[in-house]
């Protein structure tokens, strides 16, 4: 463990940057404009970047790493992609579940589905469903040009997760979990996601919250209001370095 320290006497912005060997769990006690914070190096020889701006009291945390293998940029077939497809969809109150409902001619999954196959990054998509529907996507296998594979679904999201691990190839790089009833994803966006869970271990893609958040108790009287500038909408893809959730899923 380290610990910061900050000059609180200095006028100009105070600067530190850890270079750590090996992950490094970080913790800053209580300073005017820090208090009781923690960052993790997920991955060796990254590179934490703190910077203190005196008068206004406010602070910015960057993040970089520096690749163990040599390549900044995530290599061609290198990503495994678990395409979570079993949900029920129960508040959709559908007559099946609102991932196979049909939008413009193709069922909603799909979209994503033929978004992922046509990126040179992927190399499989393990589709995590239930076995009757499993012809939906086994019909596309002569429009993409990436492996595909199936898994069951579990009780839960996390189970299903687990599930769709245990089918994907141990030589990707990155595993990328997406949710199919989430047909816009873009191939840009995933692109960036991909970049940042290779850079800095995992990733997640997610969009500014607008709306007004309210903090309410037990009796339903609001406490306060949260300030949305701090609050992010998650949504998927989720990506990881592939060898850090097996790993964690192992404990």
């Amino acid at each position: 463990m380290a610990f910061l320290h900050f000059n609180h006497t200095l006028t100009r912005s105070n600067f530190i940057m850890l270079f750590p060997t090996k992950p490094t769990h970080v913790t800053a006690k209580s300073s005017p404009f820090f208090s009781h914070f923690h960052i993790n190096f997920p991955s060796r020889g990254q590179k934490i970047e703190l910077r203190r701006r005196a008068r206004s009291g406010t602070c910015r945390i960057t993040c970089s790493a520096k690749v163990d293998n040599g390549f900044e940029t995530v290599q061609e077939k290198s990503v495994s992609i678990i395409l979570l497809a079993g949900g029920k969809g129960k508040r959709m109150g559908a007559s099946m579940p609102k991932q196979y409902l049909p939008l413009l001619g193709q069922p909603i999954a799909l979209y994503s589905l033929y978004t992922f196959s046509r990126m040179i990054e992927v190399k499989e998509i393990v589709v995590v469903c239930d076995p009757s529907y499993k012809d939906i996507f086994e019909e596309t296998k002569d429009k993409i040009n990436v492996d595909l594979k199936f898994a069951l679904p579990g009780k839960e999201r996390q189970d299903s997760v687990y599930n769709g691990l245990q089918a994907v190839d141990l030589n990707s790089e990155l595993v990328c979990i997406h949710d199919s009833a989430r047909p816009l994803v873009t191939s840009a966006d995933v692109e960036k996601v991909l970049r940042d869970g290779w850079l800095i271990g995992a990733a997640v893609l997610g969009v500014p919250v607008k709306a007004t958040i309210k903090e309410a108790n037990s009796e339903s009287y609001v406490v306060r209001t949260l300030d949305r500038k701090t609050l992010w909408e998650m949504q998927t893809p989720q990506v990881y370095l592939l060898n850090r959730i097996i790993y964690h899923r192992r404990f």
